[in-house]
Parts: C-alpha cells; sequence; structure tokens
C-alpha cells in the first residue's frame, strides 16, 4: 500500500497511528538517537515526503506534536507534492501555545 493512494483522512490515520506506535516505543526506551538507529517506521515516510518537509515530519512524530498546522503541512505536501502556503490568520492554532513558544513544545 502506497501513502500516496490514501486518502487525506487515512494519510491522518497512519500519521497519527505511527505518532502512538512511536510514542508507545519511546515510553519504554526514551533513548531516541538508539530509536532512529534502529528503526525502519519512517522509510515509507521518507519515500514520499519532499525533502524539505521530511524533517518536520520526523519531529513531529518525535515529539508527538499533532497541531493542525503541522499536520495538515505534511499531509499535502504528501498529497499534492508541494506545502500549502496560503494559511490565513483564522487557521492558526494560537491556543495551543503562546506565540513565544517553539511549535514542537
Amino acid at each position: 500500500m502506497s501513502l500516496r493512494s490514501l486518502s487525506k483522512e487515512d494519510l491522518r490515520m497512519q500519521l497519527f497511528a505511527i505518532q502512538d506506535e512511536v510514542s508507545d516505543k519511546l515510553k519504554v526506551d526514551p533513548d531516541v538517537d538508539k530509536f532512529l538507529d534502529h528503526t525502519d517506521l519512517f522509510d515509507e515516510w521518507e519515500k514520499v515526503l519532499p525533502d524539505a518537509e521530511y524533517p518536520i515530519f520526523v519531529m513531529a512524530v518525535l515529539n508527538n506534536v499533532r497541531r493542525k498546522v503541522i499536520i495538515e503541512t505534511i499531509l499535502n505536501s504528501i498529497l499534492d507534492d508541494e506545502v500549502t502556503s496560503g494559511w490565513s490568520n483564522s487557521d492558526r492554532d494560537d491556543k495551543s501555545v503562546e506565540n513565544t513558544d517553539h511549535p514542537f513544545c
């Protein structure tokens, strides 16, 4: 099954599933470097994500980030082969973190 053949909602569910799986593994052994050296969970995602979005994906998965703007950027980059750049201020998620906080905190 190719990620590119999935609907946006199915991709979202796959992304949340991998976040849950990684979170569970890191709860058992929190050594991120060891995890990254020994996992193949990201391989299929690396094949379909543009180079610019792949590090965002990895950070979002490792930190279990589920902010709408980040998830949508990842999903759109797979479906459209480009990042959505037209986010309006009304789409911003200002309530989950302070504006001075890093989005992955």
